[in-house]
């Protein structure tokens, strides 16, 4: 399988996206009051359904729509205009949903929501969850300097998404990278993420000779499977959002092979 399987002009999108999104952060870091006390924290439990306040606002989130709809203007012209008409006519209540139906993965909800409207609830869904990224993003940023602390099993401690992608460090070491809010956290080298199983002839690797720099970690206890990039040290650091992007090959080796929890 060839390693680039993403068409350009999706590619295109996403970095658009990923771009109003940096603009967004920088605004949010000075717009919304966001604090995260470690001491306050059960560090076994994800960061964010911890929080005492909300870290995402229905004018911010609602302004975070507006900038991602816009973004399809550029790159999918023919389905901006009804995204653009669906964020527009949204009430604050179905903002407030929309918030929870991206923080929970609710697909059920943009699915029946999707019934009045000429989208499809994927991309509704899409349309969401890259509002909430900034948000998500800010909060990483506020968890960084004790993240390694958290003692979390089969999800981001940040975010709690669950994890699929992890750079190689040149040292050997192996951080796990969430796309939903780039936290970086280190993982045991040879340790499953999702069942904790650390006996080293229960993991297994998958490589494709087209690729030299990922390629898949299987667990046989559990059949789940997560990306490894190998770190580019000459290069600019990438976001999670863009590796797990150039490496959707990967996913669609593993769902092939029957690794993933839609497969167990």
């Amino acid at each position: 399988m060839e390693p680039n399987v993403v068409s350009e002009e999706y590619l295109n999108l996403q970095t658009g996206i990923m771009e109003e999104q940096k603009k967004f952060r920088t605004y949010l870091k000075k717009d919304l009051s966001l604090d995260v006390e470690k001491g306050e924290l059960n560090l076994e439990i994800p960061v964010l359904p911890q929080l005492t306040s909300p870290p995402v606002t229905i004018p911010l989130f609602r302004e975070a729509l507006d900038r991602i709809s816009f973004v399809f203007k550029d790159h999918q012209p023919k389905i901006a205009e009804d995204i653009i008409q669906v964020v527009k006519g949204l009430t604050d209540e179905e903002v407030k949903k929309w918030i929870k139906g991206s923080i929970t993965f609710n697909m059920d909800y943009f699915t029946l929501f999707s019934k009045g409207t000429p989208i499809e609830p994927s991309l509704l869904h899409f349309v969401a969850e890259q509002a909430l990224r900034p948000f998500m993003q800010v909060l990483g940023e506020k968890c960084s300097t004790f993240i390694n602390e958290l003692d979390v099993m089969g999800t981001c401690p940040c975010c709690g998404e669950p994890p699929r992608l992890a750079l190689l460090e040149e040292d050997g070491d192996k951080h796990l990278y969430c796309p939903r809010c780039e936290t970086k956290w280190k993982q045991k080298k040879l340790q499953c993420v999702h069942c904790g199983d650390d006996r080293h002839e229960n993991l297994f690797y998958v490589t494709i000779e087209e690729d030299a720099t990922s390629k898949l970690e299987v667990c046989k206890t559990c059949q789940n499977y997560l990306k490894l990039v190998v770190e580019d040290i000459n290069g600019e650091e990438k976001q999670a959002t863009l590796l797990d992007l150039e490496t959707i090959h990967l996913d669609f080796i593993a769902q092939q092979e029957g690794f993933g929890d839609s497969n167990s």
